[in-house]
């Protein structure tokens, strides 16, 4: 096969020009289909004006998204769209914005001005907003605005949030267990140097390992302790693995000496992990109710920590899915609860009909370990 001619000039440049050459090439066929679409519409850029701004934009490979407001003052807006290259998408349907007709007050049309737009398309190179009003079209290049290309910098990280638990544990010259001890995988390590020598550490675990003092199910966990046997109880990145979290939860209130302390982190937003014992993700306010009152704690603190963000599959992109990207879930949700009462028998009792027991041991003997550092 013979190579056209401009290709057998490329071969013959070096790297950095070919790379050169090849955005010359990529900048004339923008401008090319540019020069089409134009010829396509000749009412593009009217001699109006049109006021609009970008809250929110985002792409990726399978498309890109936008969500703002637009209005052309005393002309009413019919539809805005979006387009890239021959991919386009439009709305007749506009989104109140009273921050907008606050603005602009004298000017009807900024009272329902909001759109959302997602186009499926390769990523932009460029995008565009048209507005459209009776008299013609405004084609707006859709440049990343200056107030979403700002990096904010990360604000320091903030201690630890099991540091008020270790402190008091340390204070206390107590004794404390730790649900879950055994090390599952290359980014979990053992805490006891984090409470001794001032501490009493036990290592409880549902499979025997190095570092685990006490092979049980914590669904029976003061039945192998004893009542009021310790001063602190915690875990990080177990109560996910617990069949039945508010079984435990009673469990910790029996094994806690009266003002004794909890703490859990676990996982709000994260993926499925040593499965195939991975049942639950929990919010702040989730575990508020889980060690509150019902259970014979008061809370001490809760919290949610480490912010994500996703983007959704491409054939979910609808509604509220398409600001995933920038309303964050989190990695963990933690809380730290006093024990205040105890607990009556018969108070929380085991759902009848489930072998907890064999459900416990089925958490894998080596799995991969979230590697939270709380």
């Amino acid at each position: 096969m013979t190579l056209p001619a401009w290709k057998r000039a490329m071969l013959r440049l070096p790297p950095l020009a070919r790379i050169a050459e090849r955005e010359g090439a990529y900048r004339t066929r923008i401008a090319e289909l540019e020069a089409r679409h134009t010829a396509l519409k000749p009412r593009l850029q009217p001699g109006f004006a049109v006021a609009h701004w970008v809250d929110h934009l985002w792409c990726d490979i399978h498309g890109v998204f936008v969500r703002g407001w637009a209005h052309a003052y005393e002309r009413p807006v019919r539809r805005v769209g979006l387009r890239s290259g021959d991919h386009r998408v439009a709305t007749g349907e506009f989104i109140a914005r009273p921050d907008v007709a606050a603005h602009y007050p004298d000017h009807a049309g900024a009272a329902r001005s909001g759109f959302a737009l997602y186009l499926p398309c390769p990523p932009f190179a460029p995008a565009f907003l048209d507005i459209e009003t009776d008299d013609g079209v405004v084609s707006v290049p859709l440049d990343l605005p200056p107030h979403l290309q700002r990096q904010e910098p990360y604000p320091p990280l903030p201690p630890r949030a099991i540091e008020p638990f270790i402190a008091e544990m340390k204070a206390r010259r107590g004794a404390v267990l730790e649900i879950g001890a055994r090390i599952v995988g290359p980014e979990s390590f053992a805490r006891i140097a984090e409470f001794t020598p001032e501490c009493r550490y036990v290592g409880c675990d549902i499979h025997a390992a190095p570092g685990v003092d006490l092979v049980a199910d914590a669904h029976a966990l003061s039945a192998a302790t004893g009542c009021g046997a310790f001063d602190g109880i915690f875990s990080v990145a177990v109560m996910e693995h617990i069949a039945a979290p508010w079984i435990v939860a009673a469990e910790i209130n029996r094994a806690l000496r009266p003002g004794g302390l909890t703490f859990h982190v676990m996982p709000h937003t994260y993926p499925l992990h040593e499965t195939p014992n991975d049942f639950w993700r929990y919010s702040d306010e989730a575990l508020k109710i889980l060690f509150g009152p019902a259970t014979g704690f008061e809370i001490v603190a809760a919290g949610l920590r480490k912010p994500i963000m996703m983007a959704p599959y491409p054939e979910w992109r609808d509604l509220q899915a398409m600001e995933m990207t920038s309303l964050p879930g989190y990695s963990t949700a933690h809380v730290l609860a006093r024990k205040v009462a105890e607990l009556p028998d018969g108070a929380i009792a085991m759902p009848a009909g489930f072998d907890f027991a064999a459900r416990s041991r089925a958490y894998p003997a080596h799995g991969a370990a979230t590697g939270d550092s709380e």
